[in-house]
């Protein structure tokens, strides 16, 4: 499945899928209105990087005869950029976690507006000793949910990290005690993200925490993930992060159809535009508009359709 790189906002994640007949299936997923997700609640969001030793190569840092790039800060900056858009303040605090020898502990970077963060200094821990030589998430997420969620009626966590994480047994004790009570209303709704970075990551656990309530009866869905490495570009790190919180049952505008370049209504939502849908887009076709009360928003997926 193909992707728009950077689909006209405010679209968060176009997929276009060939079909056997010339035809493309479209999916098409919005970005998350706080107003929307909050109503006239509070969100916030916080980015937990990992600073464990391990990856100090990736923030810049061990190199002897060549200035390393700082890859985890190029990464970040982008994250916290398009997080900001989600919280009602236009913040978002940054900390590190897996700090210290023992890598249980976290230190906070600070909280940053859009512009903040697409000029933040993300280079490791103050102190050079600082960087763990563990990888405990517990205290990450500890963090958000006691510090950031305390006080908030929606938050989102997203958690950087890029290799095993050490401490799994107990985070899944935790989050199942968390998840449970979100789900019996208990605790404003969280969603976490963790996404892996570099070439050691254990894919097959950041799998498990995302699927960690499966045959559990918990019916949260607490956690996503995702792979640095296949976020080649904006689209992809926002697919990641968005595409699980609009879905078809969260309904962004009071109706909704799509029509194709030439005009014909493909799809049409009478009692309510979903912020995640699809539709098919009719052969030799190459544009589709979303027309709802308030405004049209056009897409061209030229760029796709020979990829898809």
């Amino acid at each position: 499945m193909a992707k728009i790189a950077r689909p006209n906002r405010p679209l968060a994640d176009v997929n276009v899928l060939r079909q056997p007949n010339g035809s493309h299936e479209i999916v098409v997923c919005f970005m998350p209105d706080p107003d929307i997700l909050v109503g006239e609640g509070n969100s916030k969001a916080y980015l937990a990087l990992d600073a464990s030793r391990s990856l100090k190569e990736m923030y810049g840092g061990g190199g002897v005869f060549e200035v390393l790039p700082n890859y985890v800060q190029a990464v970040a900056r982008k994250l916290g950029c398009i997080l900001t858009t989600v919280t009602k303040t236009g913040t978002v605090t940054g900390l590190y976690w897996a700090i210290s020898p023992d890598g249980g502990k976290t230190e906070i970077i600070g909280e940053f507006d859009e512009a903040g963060w697409s000029h933040a200094a993300i280079d490791g821990p103050k102190s050079p000793k600082d960087w763990g030589r563990g990888t405990k998430l517990l205290p990450a997420i500890q963090y958000g949910v006691e510090t950031i969620a305390r006080d908030a009626d929606w938050t989102i966590g997203v958690i950087v990290t890029d290799g095993v994480i050490e401490d799994e047994s107990a985070c899944m004790q935790y989050c199942t005690a968390l998840g449970k009570a979100m789900a019996d209303g208990k605790r404003k709704p969280l969603k976490l993200v963790l996404i892996g970075i570099g070439n050691d990551v254990d894919e097959q656990q950041l799998e498990r925490f995302d699927d960690m309530f499966e045959g559990t009866g918990i019916t949260y869905d607490l956690w996503s993930h995702g792979m640095v490495a296949s976020m080649k570009d904006e689209a992809d790190i926002l697919g990641v992060l968005y595409g699980e919180l609009m879905d078809e049952q969260t309904i962004i505008a009071a109706s909704g159809s799509v029509l194709d370049g030439s005009g014909t209504t493909l799809a049409s939502w009478a009692d309510g535009l979903p912020g995640k849908f699809r539709f098919v887009l009719p052969k030799g076709q190459t544009l589709f508009t979303i027309h709802t009360p308030s405004r049209d928003i056009s897409q061209d997926v030229s760029e796709a359709l020979g990829a898809s």
